[in-house]
């Protein structure tokens, strides 16, 4: 078959950057900072980026255009390649399995976007609280019965979801440079505009809550940026000092000294008090680092095989290095200075702080919750509204593409047939599992299955292998003169050692923590996760049915895979390359 490629650098670049600025950029990243206090996740967001991101991303870059350059362009041929053995192609077929995973659910989400930015075009979103906003979410998405949305309907999601799914297909059947390159290439300069429009507005606008004129966007700001944190804490019936809320501006905290003069007792001892926290304190919480790093992982889609995929299209002496940090810069200016601009200062402006932080515990309350009801009350609401909904639609596509490109080059790499037939074959195995994901939509549990086994464990389990294989097996210096090949800016020597040393330890490190704080519940607060007890049992839960049918597809789709693979003569020449 005919290797395809990139037509140009703008449009590689705009590829990966489309890749990796998706839904997390605008919902994800705001609702960790907004969870996490702020600065301080910026903090350890900026480190994990430098540690952890970059480093894997520009293994990714080499990887994969080395591995295109003898012919191999999904992860499993470049992982075989790279292994020297067909045996190790059978973990790449992890990469195809949970980017094909991942898109199953994300397209759900994708959905979810169109759905919202028509309704606000129609003018059929009107609020008048964030209990009204979040009663139409849940009817929306159906996430109070199983096969609720299916039925076409403005006020359902099943109709955008059927749109959403066929448009991703027939971009992906016109191939990396027809289809992936020429929506990129349009779409990611179209959402950024679209950002800048709505952070003007966000900056501009005043009295958002004229009865709380302490909150404004300034505040919202103020603490996002804010290194230092001022809480008030109260003393309970035992004595000991109790979180109360988090301060933020001189309004706030006059406000809280004068009831701290007031909540004196005959003693004379105050019952509330102030607290200053450094920035030193609150990155000791090992939850931050955490969360950091897996939102890292989750932005540049690094670990998931997807920028490995598309550097394959490369050619041999294309400048790897520099695409890399274009690509991995245009996906922080947009999470940071654009998703985290629109959604954190406008969240604290309609609820404070507390409400913020509170807002940010789910992935979805602010995007589809609090966001819409702040939409709804400022002036030109909803054109602003359907300008941020279909900003999310277009960041979507762009990366629910680069989820369907190592699942697509797979089965033409090693099945040897045409587009067409690729097309066909991909397109049933995702539309049932994304319709079982659609389907059982009450709570939300098939899709949180996915994202947890797929989204998070995975992701991690093949970073850490891909990094050990790069930077142990392959050699580091090899790979590091591979990544220099063609380049304008070179590697350090000194960024050897940061692959090599630092970036596999800070993996291990995260992730061995995660597994003990979130997962297994050796520390922190005990409780094992319920992801764990879906499928267990255990704690006061019966075992969930759709989470246990959702690791029987998993494991379904992976044996499907791995008879592809093992039935395939196209990786057996493996065996017989040089190391």
């Amino acid at each position: 078959m005919k290797s395809e490629n990139w037509n140009s650098r703008l449009g590689v670049i705009l590829a990966v950057a489309g890749s990796a600025v998706g839904l997390g950029n605008f919902l994800k990243f705001p609702g960790q900072v907004a969870m996490y206090g702020g600065a301080s996740f910026m903090i350890a967001y900026v480190i994990s980026f430098f540690v952890v991101g970059l480093p894997i991303a520009m293994a990714e870059w080499t990887m994969g255009r080395h591995g295109g350059a003898n012919g191999y362009h999904s992860p499993v041929g470049i992982m075989g390649f790279f292994g020297r053995t067909k045996k190790m192609a059978y973990v790449g077929i992890t990469s195809v399995l949970l980017t094909l995973m991942i898109y199953c659910y994300y397209i759900y989400i994708e959905a979810w976007c169109l759905g919202y930015a028509l309704n606000f075009l129609a003018g059929a979103l009107n609020f008048s609280s964030i209990d009204d906003s979040a009663k139409f979410f849940g009817d929306f998405i159906g996430a109070s019965e199983n096969g609720a949305v299916l039925k076409i309907s403005f006020s359902g999601v099943f109709a955008f979801f059927i749109f959403s799914f066929a448009l991703n297909f027939w971009l992906i059947h016109r191939g990396v440079s027809r289809g992936i390159e020429f929506f990129c290439k349009y779409a990611m300069p179209t959402l950024i505009i679209i950002a800048l429009v709505i952070v003007v507005r966000m900056m501009t606008l005043s009295d958002v809550s004229p009865e709380h004129p302490e909150r404004t966007i300034n505040q919202g700001l103020g603490f996002m940026w804010n290194p230092v944190k001022i809480v008030q804490e109260r003393r309970d019936s035992s004595g000991e000092w109790i979180f109360e809320k988090q301060l933020v501006g001189n309004i706030e905290i006059a406000r809280a000294e004068k009831e701290i003069a007031a909540s004196k007792t005959s003693s004379g001892e105050p019952e509330i008090r102030l607290r200053k926290i450094s920035v030193f304190e609150q990155l000791m919480n090992p939850t931050i680092w955490i969360a950091a790093a897996g939102q890292v992982f989750f932005s540049l889609t690094v670990g998931f095989g997807a920028i490995m995929t598309y550097a394959s299209y490369l050619r041999r002496r294309d400048d790897i290095v520099l695409s890399a940090l274009s690509s991995c810069s245009a996906n922080e200016f947009c999470e940071v200075c654009l998703g985290g601009l629109i959604t954190v200062p406008a969240a604290v402006a309609f609820l404070g702080i507390s409400g913020a932080i509170g807002a940010g515990l789910s992935l979805f309350d602010l995007g589809f919750k609090v966001l819409p009801m702040f939409f709804t009350s400022m002036p030109l609401g909803e054109l602003f509204g359907f300008l941020f909904f279909f900003l999310l639609f277009l960041a979507a596509v762009t990366s629910s593409l680069s989820m369907l490109q190592p699942s697509m080059a797979f089965i033409e790499e090693a099945m040897r047939i045409k587009r067409n037939f690729s097309t066909l074959l991909l397109g049933v195995i995702t539309f049932f599992v994304s319709g079982f994901v659609v389907y059982f939509s009450k709570d939300l549990k098939a899709m949180d299955t996915f994202d947890f086994w797929m989204g998070q464990v995975a992701i991690y389990v093949f970073a850490m292998v891909q990094i050990i294989m790069f930077a142990w097996y392959f050699g580091i210096k090899r790979g590091i003169r591979l990544a220099n090949e063609g380049s304008e800016i070179k590697l350090p020597r000194f960024y050897g050692f940061i692959l090599k040393y630092i970036t596999p330890s800070a993996l291990l490190l995260v992730f061995a923590f995660w597994l003990a704080y979130d997962v297994f519940g050796i520390l922190g607060d005990g409780k094992i996760s319920p992801y764990i007890l879906d499928l267990t049992g255990g704690e006061g839960r019966e075992p969930n049915m759709v989470a246990r049918i959702c690791i029987t597809i998993m494991i379904m789709v992976y044996g499907f895979f791995a008879a592809i693979l093992y039935y395939s003569n196209r990786y057996d020449r493996l065996e017989r390359i040089k190391k």
